[in-house]
């Protein structure tokens, strides 16, 4: 449960708003927010028209606050598309950055699912809570594993928020604590120091990985590490969005395009257990033979 309200304007502009706003205003004039219901066109003081509607996860990550650059959602989706994350699987992610990623993916694995997010960096972590408490994936004030925050009182949200991320401080290269993870997704300048320990992380029937890094030697040192420690199904893409313009003139390519942010490697664990082949025994009969 997000704690915004989102505004468009009659010009398309958005305007990301706290809850229980008394009310709102720009140039096209002010609008009266108590009682007023989301899904309503609100008329303003100036005869303008403002769209009162609930953000989506998509709206609040564009507006909230950044550490570092963040992922965008034409990478994202395809970590979640590739990797097939699903409903009540247990991921966990390195590094948390401004907690973009870590937003989807608690979308994706839901209330019975589980994101478990590495950080190095404590100040980036207190970043990434708040952005976290907006959109309900963690609780307000909720402990960093790894930081000490024995002054800060844990306070309980009344909304039905997921609440299924936990944070961390941490450096992913040296270890991973958790186990049977169904998936680890790597958004760090040196991934291949932590293929070896995914391996041993791993669900070995199900274990995936996805590594995301924006030069092409890093996506080669990554493939590279992978290899050597026998994953299957090493795939590398890169993906790059262009709008396309639809007006009374004709159809058109934009001018401007989503370009190379970065390359995305997924793989799969491969099982150890060995099962070898035993050719099965033919089934013994104790019928008698008919008597001419």
């Amino acid at each position: 449960m997000v704690n915004k309200e989102l505004i468009i304007d009659d010009r398309g502009k958005k305007y990301l708003l706290n809850k229980n706003l008394d009310n709102f205003g720009n140039d096209l004039g002010v609008v009266d927010l108590v009682g007023k219901e989301e899904g309503s066109i609100l008329i303003t003081n100036k005869g303008g028209e403002f769209y009162f509607v609930t953000p989506t996860i998509h709206d609040i990550i564009k507006k909230m606050k950044r550490s570092v650059t963040t992922l965008l959602p034409k990478d994202i989706g395809l970590i979640i598309a590739e990797c097939g994350i699903e409903n009540g699987e247990t991921v966990v992610e390195a590094g948390t950055g401004s907690a973009a990623l870590t937003i989807y993916l608690a979308n994706a694995v839901g209330k019975e699912g589980k994101i478990i997010t590495y950080e190095k960096r404590p100040e980036f972590a207190k970043i990434a809570r708040k952005n976290l408490e907006i959109v309900g994936a963690v609780r307000q004030n909720q402990k960093i594993i790894g930081i000490d925050d024995e002054n800060e009182e844990e306070i309980e949200i009344v909304e039905n928020g997921l609440y299924n991320v936990t944070q961390k401080i941490g450096d992913i290269t040296e270890k991973i604590e958790e186990e049977n993870i169904d998936v680890l997704v790597l958004d760090m300048p040196d991934p291949w120091n932590v293929v070896e320990h995914a391996k041993k992380s791993l669900n070995k029937a199900k274990g995936r990985i996805a590594i995301y890094v924006p030069y092409v030697e890093q996506a080669k040192k990554g493939v590279e590490a992978l290899k050597e420690h026998g994953f299957l199904d090493i795939r590398t893409v890169e993906c790059i969005v262009r709008d396309i313009e639809i007006s009374e003139k004709g159809v058109r390519p934009s001018t401007r395009m989503i370009g190379h942010t970065g390359y995305i490697t997924t793989a799969r664990v491969c099982p150890e257990k060995v099962v070898e082949y035993v050719p099965k025994k033919p089934k013994e009969t104790t019928e008698q033979p008919e008597e001419n």
